[in-house]
């Protein structure tokens, strides 16, 4: 996986401007008054519905009430190598924050094996006793930890083991500052795991719907927009003209619903010049 800023991912997949604004407005109301165990918002949808995009721009927010966040953002395009996500994460905690570094580099220098070590040890030495049993880390205020693509992670063992760190972690230390943002689409094994009984007090659910009049209006402003861009910069166009007719603006919008993948694609389609 790859961090929110990471040259892998550059440009990364952000809203558009004045879409999705419900979605991101939930997100960051769930960051900043969640409680107790329920430190978990897993954001589900299908493919092309712009779940990256939407944690990027949580990612990037200048309004993120946390201390520090951190993130993985997987891909099956070679950043799929799953048992690297708690080092990735820590890398950037390191990075990011003195305390935490000062901590992680005594546990390293005691045990330099930790860095080849299983998931679930460098999960307990970089992750959870950090922030649970240092004083220091413990009173820093919240931390939100993004992982984004789930599902491409390149093995489903991996992914669940992942989920299960996570949940165990907020269900047994509920005054934890860790904030959980996990994005995926809803594939078998995944929507298994968090339909436990035990795992359901850690978590809330933000779904994102192909069909729902919130995705078709966000994917309608985009395409308008989009398309008015593509007229300004055209010669052969008149500005006065009414580009593109209201009938074919339709008839493109409902093609793409509210999946966002189809309407980039569109847009470059149209507005490719060569």
């Amino acid at each position: 996986g790859a961090a929110s800023d990471s040259s892998d991912r550059y440009p990364p997949p952000q809203c558009h401007p004045g879409t999705r604004l419900a979605i991101l407005e939930r997100c960051l109301y769930f960051i900043a008054n969640c409680s107790d165990e329920r430190k978990m918002r897993w954001v589900v949808g299908s493919a092309g519905v712009g779940k990256s995009a939407i944690m990027q721009t949580v990612a990037d927010s200048p309004n993120l009430p946390v201390t520090c966040h951190v993130s993985v953002f997987f891909s099956i395009n070679g950043r799929n190598d799953g048992t690297k996500a708690i080092i990735t994460l820590s890398y950037q905690l390191a990075a990011k924050f003195a305390p935490y570094r000062e901590l992680i580099e005594r546990e390293i220098t005691r045990d330099p094996s930790l860095l080849q070590s299983s998931m679930p040890i460098q999960f307990k030495k970089f992750i959870a006793e950090p922030f649970i049993h240092s004083h220091q880390l413990h009173s820093v205020g919240r931390v939100l930890i993004i992982i984004d693509g789930l599902d491409e992670c390149n093995n489903p063992r991996t992914q669940q083991e992942l989920l299960r760190l996570i949940s165990d972690l907020c269900i047994t230390y509920p005054s934890s500052p860790l904030v959980w943002l996990i994005a995926s689409r809803p594939e078998g094994h995944i929507t298994s795991f968090f339909s436990r009984a035990n795992v359901m007090p850690a978590y809330e659910k933000e779904e994102i719907s192909v069909d729902s009049d919130e995705a078709r209006e966000d994917v309608e402003w985009f395409l308008r927009e989009e398309l008015e861009g593509i007229k300004e910069a055209s010669y052969s166009l008149d500005s006065e003209s009414e580009w593109p007719e209201e009938r074919d603006f339709w008839k493109l919008a409902n093609a793409a619903g509210g999946l966002f993948a189809y309407a980039h694609t569109a847009i470059r389609y149209i507005g490719d010049l060569s």
